[in-house]
């Protein structure tokens, strides 16, 4: 029997096996309450946790049919970044709020949550994951090949429609992203395009204008007006010629006058002789003066002749002048038809000087002129070529817009006839037929773990609070000497019934527990004849394996 008194010091002393036994049999209670208790409570969370079921469908990201080396993509976004760009713009509040509308998916919660709740609840419901394979092993280079789009919803049916929903979005959403960016891309390529159109025009109307404007002064005229400057320079030189020549001889009509008035006939061959050795110097001089310098001795001395000649000549016309003064009563009284073909001949050199001088005139006029727009070249041709060079510029820039819009073009093209990376339904959403959560199987694993922990804690603890010695063993160790004699306990006949009762009990209370679970995985899991099925096969495919 035992006894109630507190046991003094006991000396650590290695496991025992037996007084291990002993305990768990006194205290098994202690220990099957507590495992029952929280076992329960892990089946009661399996059946109270409703179920959640999720459908996934499967996008490829698929590439680009023809090859980027002959049409190039205007749309050149990372398939991970686009497709994070289409989750922001499908999952809009917008957009959940129409699908909880249209497939009624929170039911009769939708009158105890708030909008943005509804949205939040939403949104933590839906499941995107990207599927992703390294280039060439290099993990860091690592691309996109496809995602999956799920929903989570206790109502698998719900569940399917949402995440179809969910797959049309993101397929419709992302066909029309990229048409749109290229649709995008053409027309402001196509703006631009017309705005150096116009650009274009306008500096063609301003070269136009600046060309008609200066239109004696282009550069492309200089040659021209380099020679009509030469050819006027000639002109001139000959005027000048002439007019001295015609000078000369007007000189010597005079004196021939003068000679004919005074009857002085016999000098007219001299003069002549002498007008024409004057005309002659100064031709020699005029040639000479095109290829020597003034300084030449021999200019100097064409010079010299020349001056000598003239002065005799104005001596001799002087002296003529004077004759004619003093005859003129006389001569005017006579007839002398050689005085009157002198005096036409007078008269007419003076109209040939007149118009030689006003040609000369002209001629210097034309030169200036010529001379000032030879100037004017430079500063003409300095301005059109900075409309040349902003001309050019332009073109080269429309040429290059306009190959640019026409890439941008059949890329557009290309987007329109889907023929570019694209998403495409590798598998839709499908009815789930097992829930995802909770996971029954963890939950009633780690519960069965800690009903046995919390069993075996109890038991120790209650061992540990009771002091009482049990055994003749634990007597021996109190007393540090063995017991003369033990007496063992006689069990009455009711105490025997009783205790078949408790191993009733004990042995009702696993059987029930094992038929409880067994009915918990036939409604909440799968059903029993399913289940044994399935081992069967599984038993006969092993069984064939061997």
């Amino acid at each position: 029997m035992s006894q109630d008194f507190t046991l003094p010091e006991e000396e650590a002393s290695p496991i025992n096996f037996e007084r291990i036994v002993s305990a768990a049999k006194r205290r098994f209670l202690f220990f099957l309450i507590p495992f029952v208790l929280v076992l329960a409570g892990a089946v009661a969370v399996i059946l109270i946790l409703p179920p959640h079921y999720s459908s996934y469908g499967t996008i490829l990201v698929e590439t680009q049919q023809i090859s980027p080396d002959l049409i190039e993509s205007t749309v050149s976004t990372d398939p991970d970044q686009r497709i994070r760009m289409i989750e922001q713009r499908v999952m809009t509040r917008e957009n959940l709020l129409k699908i909880i509308d249209k497939f009624n998916v929170y039911g009769d919660d939708r009158k105890f949550l708030t909008v943005s709740e509804l949205v939040f609840k939403m949104q933590d419901n839906i499941a995107i994951d990207v599927i992703t394979s390294s280039f060439s092993g290099n993990r860091r280079r690592e691309t996109t090949i496809a995602f999956y789009v799920g929903f989570s919803h206790e109502n698998p049916q719900i569940a399917t429609d949402v995440a179809n929903e969910l797959v049309t979005l993101f397929l419709s959403e992302n066909v029309r992203t990229r048409t749109e960016r290229a649709t995008e891309a053409t027309a402001f390529l196509t703006d631009e395009a017309d705005k150096v159109r116009r650009q274009l025009t306008q500096v063609e109307s301003e070269i136009v204008a600046y060309k008609q404007k200066y239109k004696d002064a282009l550069p492309e005229h200089l040659g021209l007006r380099q020679s009509m400057l030469d050819r006027s320079e000639d002109q001139i030189r000959d005027l000048r010629r002439d007019l001295r020549a015609l000078q000369e001889d007007k000189r010597y009509l005079e004196i021939e006058l003068t000679s004919a008035r005074s009857g002085l006939t016999a000098s007219g061959g001299e003069q002549s002789e002498l007008a024409q050795n004057l005309s002659t110097l100064k031709d020699s001089l005029l040639d000479a003066s095109t290829r020597l310098t003034d300084s030449h001795p021999d200019i100097m001395a064409l010079k010299k002749r020349i001056a000598a000649l003239e002065q005799q000549v104005e001596q001799e016309a002087a002296a003529a002048r004077a004759a004619t003064a003093q005859d003129q009563s006389v001569a005017s009284s006579v007839y002398n038809p050689v005085v009157e073909k002198l005096q036409i001949r007078i008269a007419a050199t003076d109209d040939k000087i007149a118009e030689t001088r006003r040609q000369i005139s002209a001629a210097t006029t034309k030169m200036k002129e010529l001379e000032g727009v030879i100037l004017e070249i430079p500063q003409v041709e300095r301005g059109l070529t900075v409309l040349d060079r902003t001309y050019t510029d332009l073109l080269d820039k429309l040429n290059s817009l306009e190959s640019k819009q026409a890439q941008a073009q059949l890329s557009q093209n290309l987007e329109e006839e889907k023929k570019a990376e694209r998403f495409v339904l590798l598998e839709p959403p499908v009815v789930p037929t097992e829930p995802v959560s909770p996971d029954r199987k963890k939950i009633l694993g780690i519960g069965g773990f800690l009903a046995l922990v919390v069993g075996v804690a109890c038991v120790f603890l209650i061992e540990l609070i009771d002091r009482r010695i049990h055994s003749a063993s634990e007597l021996e160790a109190v007393l540090k000497h063995p017991p003369i004699v033990s007496i063992p306990y006689i069990h009455t006949r009711k105490e025997n019934v009783q205790n078949r009762m408790k191993i009733f009990m004990y042995l009702l209370i696993p059987v029930a527990l094992v038929a409880l679970l067994l009915a918990a995985v036939h409604y909440f899991y799968q059903p029993l004849d399913d289940l044994f099925y399935s081992a069967w096969v599984a038993i006969d495919r092993l069984l064939v394996a061997f």
